[in-house]
Parts: structure tokens; C-alpha cells; sequence
């Protein structure tokens, strides 16, 4: 069922990062961090790779220590997704309260402090995870990335809906930002439409993701800590929060292709540029050049340096 949600929200990831890098339209600052979201957002999908192959072997249990040595990307992937999300609702509420001095920041610089953010907190974690690991080195998991975070590495549920929090609490001032300050005059401060759709598919896909992990965290933690379940009712509850935060971690490029305009052009564009290779390169014709004597037979020509596309009809010596 991980894989299920997973495969399809990598591929979707891939396709915003690739769309972004493609289109001039798609330089803005948010339009970077949702990219930049997507990549942390792979990085924690393809914790499921290691979890199917487990299963199909027939291993039922690993090491914690080996299993970390396959998903410590993924733990580094999914700290990480969360600030950066942190980071679009920072950089929004940014554009809304100062937008003169917002358009005039060095991107280049701006966004490698948002970068270098994402990577502090993804490798905090991840040295938490590898000291956890050292702790206790032989404890059996499944290679579920859930089964890592356990113990000492439930901190990662605290962190996850700290920024959660954070990242509701600075919607709202952005939403009354809009809500009080821009919306009765269309001065230079006020959103574009564009960047108004924009808001409002960022908006969608903080509920979506944030209620994900959200609700995701919440379960882990009370079921975990509040009822008196046995490991396997615990672990079958857990796999149901980890659908609802992969169905979270994939909703980026659905919700952009519904409600924002730029992408919906953007992927249908490069959509349609994948597929009408694959139909052209199907359909390939080979074409043979032949020129017909005065007799009415006719002679293979392969035209200048092969290539020319003609037919000669010769009649006397004459073209």
C-alpha cells in the first residue's frame, strides 16, 4: 500500500522539479521551494523500496543499523520537506507585507538560505537517527520507515508538528495580510492573479499535506502512548498513517495542475512533448529516393548526401 501512494507521487515530484527547471514562467521564489519540496519529498517516498523488497524476500526482520544504511536518506529526505514547506509559507507571508523589497532580493542568495535551512534540519535528524542506531544496533525492524522512529527518534513527530504549527500560524497572518491590507485597492501591493492562484493552490497544499503528516503524527503518538494495543495492531495502525502522509507528500503536483494555471500549461506542455516523441519515433517511414527514366522504369537515388527528399522524373535528359 506504500508503494501504492509512493510510485505515483515520485513521478509526480519528478515532474514538477523537471517543469520548473524547463519553463521561464516558473522563476519565482515559491515556484523554487515547491520544487525544492518535491526533491526532500522523493528522497522520503523511496523509503518504500527497501520495505517492498524486504517483503517479497521473505526476510522478516533486519537489523535497525542495516536497515539505516537504506533510509537515512529518507529520514534526512522527510526533516528536510518539512522546513522547506516552512520556508513557502515564510517567503509568502514575505511577499504579502513587503512586496517592493521582496521583488528586489538577489534570489540566488535567498534561496540558498532557505537551502541551507532544509539541510540543517535534515541532517540534525539524521545524526539523531545514526546515534539511535549506535545505541541500539541490533534491533529488529521491518525496513518500514516508520518502524525507525521509535524511542529516542520519536522526536521526529514533535519536530514534524512543530513546523506543522508554524506553518498554519504564518498562513493565517499571510491570509490577513490579504484579507485586511490588499484587498480593497490595487496598488502595486496587491497579488497578481497569478500569484493569487498561486496562493490559494499553496494553501490547498498545506491543508492537504500538513493534515497528512498531521494527522499522521497524531496517530502514531496516541495510539502508540494511549492505547494498550499489541505490536502487531500498533504497526497495522501505523501503516494507515503513513497512507495519509504519502497521500500528503504526493499532493503537490495534483493540486498545482488543478488550480494553478502556469503549471496546467506547463505539464500539459511537456506532457505532450514526451508523448509526441514516443508517437513519432512508432511511426518512422523509411523513404527511398527513385528517379524515373524515359523508358518508365525507375532508379533508386539516394539524393544529395542521402538526405533530400526527391523525385526525379526524367525524360530525355530533361529535369
Amino acid at each position: 500500500m506504500m508503494n501504492v501512494a509512493g510510485i505515483p507521487g515520485i513521478a509526480a515530484n519528478l515532474l514538477l522539479i523537471f517543469v520548473t527547471i524547463q519553463n521561464n514562467k516558473l522563476r519565482g521564489s515559491a515556484n523554487y521551494l515547491l520544487a525544492l519540496t518535491a526533491f526532500f519529498e522523493i528522497l522520503h517516498q523511496s523509503a518504500h523500496f527497501l520495505f517492498l523488497f524486504i517483503t517479497v524476500s521473505g526476510v522478516n526482520f533486519i537489523n535497525y543499523s542495516t536497515a539505516l544504511k537504506f533510509q537515512l536518506h529518507s529520514i534526512f529526505g522527510v526533516t528536510a520537506a518539512q522546513t522547506s514547506m516552512a520556508s513557502i509559507a515564510a517567503d509568502r507571508l514575505l511577499s504579502v507585507l513587503f512586496p517592493l523589497k521582496y521583488y528586489k532580493l538577489n534570489i540566488r542568495l535567498y534561496f540558498t538560505i532557505h537551502i541551507i535551512l532544509a539541510f540543517i534540519s535534515g541532517i540534525w535528524m539524521s545524526i539523531n537517527a545514526i546515534n539511535f542506531s549506535n545505541k541500539y544496533p541490533t534491533l529488529p525492524v521491518t525496513g518500514y520507515i516508520s518502524d525507525l522512529l521509535v524511542l529516542d527518534m520519536e522526536i521526529i513527530f514533535n519536530f514534524i508538528m512543530l513546523l506543522c504549527g508554524i506553518n498554519v500560524l504564518l498562513y493565517f497572518f499571510v491570509w490577513i495580510v490579504v484579507r485586511w491590507f490588499h484587498s480593497a485597492n490595487n496598488d502595486v501591493g496587491t497579488q497578481s492573479e497569478p500569484h493569487s492562484r498561486l496562493f490559494k493552490s499553496l494553501i490547498l497544499i498545506v491543508s492537504i499535506v500538513i493534515g497528512g503528516y498531521l494527522i499522521g503524527c497524531l496517530c502514531r503518538i496516541i495510539i502508540d502512548h494511549f492505547f494498550n494495543l499489541n505490536d502487531i495492531q500498533i504497526w497495522t495502525v501505523n501503516q494507515f498513517a503513513g497512507i495519509l502522509i504519502n497521500i500528503g507528500a504526493s499532493a503537490e503536483t495534483p493540486i498545482l495542475y488543478i488550480f494553478s494555471s502556469f503549471y496546467r500549461e506547463a505539464i500539459n506542455k511537456q506532457l505532450r512533448s514526451i508523448f509526441y516523441k514516443k508517437t513519432n519515433s512508432k511511426n518512422v517511414v523509411s523513404v527511398y529516393h527513385v528517379s524515373f527514366n524515359n523508358r518508365g522504369g525507375f532508379v533508386r537515388s539516394e539524393g544529395i548526401n542521402g538526405k533530400t527528399k526527391q523525385l526525379e522524373i526524367k525524360n530525355n535528359g530533361t529535369v
